[in-house]
């Protein structure tokens, strides 16, 4: 089912089915299909390799400070006793269950992260902007998409999607997973940790949450097991329009989605009790049954800028957070899996819930709707629409529930207050000027950002690329560290005015074949991060269990705080060639911190800077101008004779 949710506005949601069960990597609820039990499961590194390849980035992380080197290293070689046990117990996990490395990263990268999701964790798919001349034009569109939506669903559901290769020399089959999960998840919000929710396959009748303005309703998109004709689900939207703005109790109705955009611990006590009240309870499961939400964003008129580059960062501003709780803020549900915005100004595209897929899976279902769309858009026939009443939904705002709602929505307004986000469309070059070079496209974009990185700030700091893992069952990713000894080398030599060309050319060879060769490792399965992460986890349980008499050194240590905090969090996101006017966009993971996605397209490269005003130390539009910088003197390195 769907949920549509829009600006200003009324709307209900639509759900499925009320009964909603928890998301499980192990065993039977994620199998999809024999197909994924023939992907091999993911091997676990060995522990001398993890050990010396952090050994290796702390390097870089430490600089001069060899102080803090010594110390690391020396609880390094005081892990490697209780580091064998924790591995060999690791490894009997491992052939126990289909994927290891679930049962860890996930609630450390995400569920157990207490930080809102808006900004800090949801990233945004901005779409080609478009016009619409009327409220009319605006909710034609809206209702094609959906229809698009629901047919890619469909698809996954009759497991037609084919198969996916992987794109490097060696092709496998890919784990098809992630797309069976995208559309039946819901994020609980809980004490401690986050629950997700996995929810049944139903033919019967499906609906998405819609909101707008201060409602939220639940529309219809199946039938008795029929998929509903795109007019019918533009005449539910008219009627939703018209709900929203006749009727509902707008005090509350207008800010309940504030619910879902706070501190997680905060939403977990206003949910436990908002569902004292069985008609919250009825509503919210109305909610998280629903397929994907729809957020109908009507304002008024936008005062565009003369940058395109400038326009660019508005739209994805627009749909990470909505400018706050006085604009479009609340006119979202933030722990739904998929949101479709929609504005009256022609910005639209997604706001994303990203513990349940990948970036590419994400994308690969909005260019299968852009192409729907485009295909039948001009075939409206509203006139002969069966007539449908969208649900709207109601709820009962407690007095305990209140203090908590008013505080996650300060929190939340004050987080889109705080981001900066910028965009540099560089059009000079892309990956075919790279690849004529012999280059991986993705290495030299990622050094580009160490160059940048190191020149504005004079150091390099633990940097997250996210690197693929689905050629394995139910892979997610690992984490390719861009910032390595090679890396620092050459930044530190491009700085050195009496270093020679041919020595920059030197070492930025060696830190562009260090960056193939760890990202070899990382969607092969030998990365570090999902280790260590494992074995961290594992000391723990042994010291709870009172097997350890405390966590070992190699965990207390300053060093492995800093290593595993990402104040560079980067990942290419790159679309169709057919396909412009479209990026993903992201916030920092941390206050001192820059988030940075990229699109390399054949002849540009798209980046997306951000980070925190209140931050003194990191500016987005400063970033962007080193990274043009940097661009230019790597292209002037390596065509130089």
């Amino acid at each position: 089912m769907l949920l549509i949710k829009g600006f200003q506005s009324k709307h209900r949601p639509f759900l499925l089915s009320p009964h909603i069960f928890k998301l499980l990597y192990s065993n039977t609820e994620c199998k999809q299909a024999t197909t994924t039990n023939a992907i091999p499961k993911p091997p676990v590194p060995s522990l001398e390799h993890t050990l010396k390849r952090y050994l290796e980035y702390v390097s870089v992380i430490v600089g001069n400070d060899q102080t803090k080197l010594l110390h690391t290293e020396k609880a390094v070689a005081e892990f490697r006793n209780i580091g064998a046990r924790l591995q060999e117990k690791l490894e009997k996990i491992a052939h126990e269950e289909d994927n290891w490395i679930n049962r860890y990263w996930l609630p450390a990268m995400y569920l157990q992260v207490r930080l809102p999701l808006p900004v800090n964790s949801n990233p945004a798919y901005v779409f080609p902007q478009q016009s619409f001349n009327s409220l009319h034009e605006q909710l034609s569109y809206t209702s094609w998409l959906i229809r698009g939506f629901c047919d890619y669903k469909d698809l996954i559901d009759r497991k037609l999607i084919s198969r996916e290769v992987s794109t490097g020399r060696q092709k496998v089959h890919m784990c098809m997973e992630q797309y069976d999960r995208m559309f039946r998840c819901y994020r609980e919000p809980a004490i401690l940790a986050d629950i997700l929710h996995y929810k049944p396959i139903t033919n019967e009748n499906e609906g998405i949450e819609c909101k707008e303005h201060i409602l939220t309703f639940v529309v219809f998109t199946r039938l008795d097991g029929l998929l509903l004709s795109q007019a019918e689900i533009a005449k539910q939207l008219e009627k939703v329009v018209e709900m929203s703005r006749t009727g509902g109790d707008q005090a509350i109705d207008t800010v309940i989605t504030g619910g879902s955009a706070g501190d997680r611990d905060d939403a977990a006590r206003f949910w436990n009790f908002m569902k004292e009240d069985k008609r919250n309870v009825e509503a919210l499961n109305w909610i998280q049954s629903a397929s994907f939400g729809v957020c109908l964003d009507i304002q008024g008129e936008t005062n565009w800028s003369e940058s395109y580059e400038n326009n660019l960062a508005h739209r994805g501003l627009h749909l990470l957070h909505g400018f706050g709780k006085k604009a479009a803020g609340l006119n979202r549900w933030y722990d739904m899996s998929i949101q479709i915005v929609v504005a009256s100004d022609g910005t639209n595209g997604l706001c994303i819930e990203h513990s349940v897929a990948e970036g590419i899976v994400v994308i690969n279902l909005v260019e299968y709707a852009m192409q729907f769309v485009k295909r039948n858009s001009g075939q409206q026939v509203w006139s002969d629409a069966k007539k449908i009443t969208p649900l709207q939904l109601h709820w009962t705002l407690s007095p305990n529930a209140k203090p908590l709602l008013q505080k996650q929505i300060d929190t939340f307004d004050d987080l889109a207050q705080d981001l900066d986000l910028q965009v540099l469309v560089f059009d000079e070059f892309g990956k075919e000027f790279i690849k004529s070079c012999n280059i991986s496209p993705d290495g030299f974009v990622q050094l580009t950002m160490q160059l940048a990185y190191y020149r504005q700030h004079g150091h390099l700091v633990s940097t997250y690329e996210s690197a693929s893992m689905r050629r394995f069952r139910y892979g997610r990713v690992d984490n390719i560290r861009a910032a390595t000894p090679e890396a620092l080398r050459w930044v530190q030599a491009m700085q050195v005015k009496n270093k020679t060309k041919d020595e920059k050319q030197k070492l930025f060879v060696e830190a562009v074949k260090k960056q193939a060769e760890i990202t070899l490792e990382n969607v092969t399965g030998y990365g570090i991060d999902n280790h260590l992460c494992a074995l961290h986890t594992l000391a723990k349980e042994e010291v709870k269990e009172g097997l350890l008499p405390k966590m070992p050194d190699l965990f207390l240590d300053l060093i492995w705080a800093e290593t595993m905090r990402f104040p560079l969090s980067t990942s290419q996101v790159s679309t169709s060639a057919s396909i412009s006017d479209t990026y993903l966009c992201y916030g920092p993971v941390v206050k001192d911190g820059y988030g940075c996605s990229y699109n390399i397209k054949p002849h540009s490269i798209i980046f997306a800077p951000s980070s925190f005003k209140s931050c003194p130390a990191t500016n987005a539009e400063q970033f962007k101008k080193s990274l043009v910088d940097s661009l230019h003197d790597i292209q002037s390195l390596i065509t130089s004779n």
